[in-house]
Parts: structure tokens; sequence; C-alpha cells
């Protein structure tokens, strides 16, 4: 009877060692192979110049807005249309014209000397962080016509300098897509709601500044 019993133990033991051998062997064969073709890379190791490059974006701003909540008004609006980048900031000062300046003498014999000259020819200029201000005219062709009023020597004094608002003014800045210019019905819509607005392209990945037609 122990013969049967161990004989009985053996066979099992082997049918259980056939059993697991035979899953080992199927679980190699199902196994799947490494089939990504010869040659093909991965993003990460790939160079610089074998990388796909992203399609550049360019960038504008609605300039001119005259108070701060109109710029933060502009700037939710252009976030629930779903306009990317949009950031509202006040503005660079706007030059509005060019200021004519004369610098004034080192000393103070000279500077009598001067404004008496100026007195005679009925000049009466502004004295201003050390200069002479005569005024403040809207372009370059209309101060060198100014300029024209005086004799040769004094008219070799003056300065040209840009004249800039000191009125604060807001922005809101924003980014899209090469080749996706902005939907015209948003633009109808900021053409209505905030009239005085007027957008420029600005400097944005290289690409050139300009004007966008509305």
């Amino acid at each position: 009877m122990l013969r049967w019993v161990l004989l009985l133990t053996l066979l099992v033991n082997s049918l259980l060692f056939l059993w697991y051998a035979q899953q080992y062997r199927f679980a190699d064969a199902i196994r799947q192979p490494d089939i990504r073709p010869a040659g093909q890379k991965l993003i990460s190791e790939l160079s610089e110049s074998e990388r796909p490059s992203l399609r550049p974006r360019e960038c504008a701003s609605f300039v001119k807005l005259e108070t701060e909540y109109e710029a933060e008004s502009l700037a939710s609006f252009l976030d629930e249309a779903l306009i990317e980048d949009v950031i509202q900031r006040q503005s660079p000062p706007m030059q509005v014209g060019l200021r004519v300046e004369m610098p004034l003498p080192a000393d103070s014999a000279s500077r009598i000397t001067l404004l008496d000259e100026l007195a005679k020819l009925g000049w009466l200029p502004e004295s201003r962080d050390g200069a002479l201000v005569f005024g403040q005219f809207s372009d370059e062709l209309a101060s060198e016509t100014f300029a024209k009023e005086f004799p040769a020597e004094l008219k070799s004094r003056l300065r040209f300098k840009p004249a800039y608002s000191q009125v604060p003014t807001y922005q809101v800045d924003f980014s899209y897509l090469q080749g996706f210019e902005i939907d015209q019905k948003i633009l109808k819509l900021v053409a209505k709601r905030w009239p005085f607005a007027e957008i420029e392209k600005n400097h944005c990945e290289g690409v050139a500044s300009g004007k966008l037609d509305q």
C-alpha cells in the first residue's frame, strides 16, 4: 500500500511540473516582441535639428485704452473667447510730438545775454531742467518750420526732443498661432464695446511688427 502511495505522489508531482513548464513556455510565446522599426527614435533621442518644430506664435495688443477698468474688462472678454496669453498692463509713455528747447549756458553772464537776445526777438521761453523750452509741436515738419524763425547762430543751438503724453493709457497683450488670425467676430465686438481701442502687432518670436486690419 505504501508503494502505491509513493508512486501516486511521484505521478502527481510529475504532472504538476509538466503543467508549470507548459505555462512558462506559453507565456514566452505570447510575449510581445519589440516591433519598433529600425531607425525609429523617441523624441528624447532626437537631436535639435531632427526634432519637429512647433508652429510659431504671433503677438498683438489692443492699445490706447483710457482706463485700467477698460483694460481689465477687455482682458476678461478675451479670456472668455479663449484667446491665449492675455496680459493687461499700463502702456509705455506715448510720444505725442517734439519739444523744442535750447540748453542754458553754464555761467550766469552768458545766460543773461542769451535771455536778452531772445527777448529782443520776442521770445520769453520757459526755463525747465537746465534748458529754455519754446514749446511742443505735433511733428518734425512743424518744429522745423518754427526753427526757421531764429537767426542761424541761435537756430544751431536748438534741440528737438520727444514729447510724451502725461496721461497714462493701458493695453491688453495676447498671442495666437501664426497663420490663424483673430476671429473677425471678436474684432467687431471689441470695436463696438471698446471703440477707442486699436490693435497692433508686436515683436514676438522674431515676427516683424505691423498693424492688423480690423
